[in-house]
């Protein structure tokens, strides 16, 4: 074996060692957080008692990989007898093309200016849903302000926006299908 293999075979070693750490400092705080698990896909409790959730994630989100979002989903889609509309009463699901982890911006070019979630958007969506009844659907998201004007619809997962005619930086060229 030579030297370099052998760093190779510690550093495998700790990083297994502080990954067994971690996991059972997780386990260990459990009561700590009211035993929370957030990889569960068993949301029947949450639409038991009649809960609303919007996720967005952005899917250049760089800490974090949006298909591990898409996998829950649709693990809990499974979960919950494979029914998409069911799912969809309680939890709605964005994907947000040109954002990053909790940022508009999620590109290196600082001159980009994707269409963004403003403060307080999903907020004011959610709270129409959980005390009007009025679910959320395409949502039209604008550049932040300051930045030359762009719009883009967001759309109710597995829902994608798709250009149909016109100027591409309007909501309204769009559709959700």
């Amino acid at each position: 074996m030579t030297y370099s293999d052998s760093i190779m075979t510690l550093l495998e070693l700790n990083s297994r060692q502080a990954a067994l750490s971690a996991f059972y400092t997780g386990i260990a705080l459990q009561p700590e957080f009211a035993f929370i698990n957030t990889d569960d896909p068993n949301l029947a409790m949450f639409e038991r008692v009649g809960g609303k959730a919007i996720t967005w994630h952005g899917l250049n989100d760089t800490l974090i990989p949006f298909p591990g979002t898409i996998n829950y989903y649709n693990k809990v889609i499974h979960q919950m007898g494979g029914s998409l509309p069911r799912v969809q009463n309680f939890w709605k699901l964005y994907l947000v093309s040109g954002a990053g982890h909790g940022t508009a911006n999620g590109t290196s070019n600082p001159s980009a200016n994707p269409p963004a979630v403003a403060a307080g958007q999903l907020y004011a969506l959610l709270t129409a849903w959980v005390e009007n009844g009025v679910a959320p659907g395409r949502i039209d998201l604008q550049t932040p302000a300051g930045m030359p004007a762009k719009s883009r619809p967001i759309c109710v997962y597995p829902q994608k926006a798709r250009y149909v005619s016109g100027d591409p930086n309007v909501s309204t060229s769009w559709t959700c299908s």
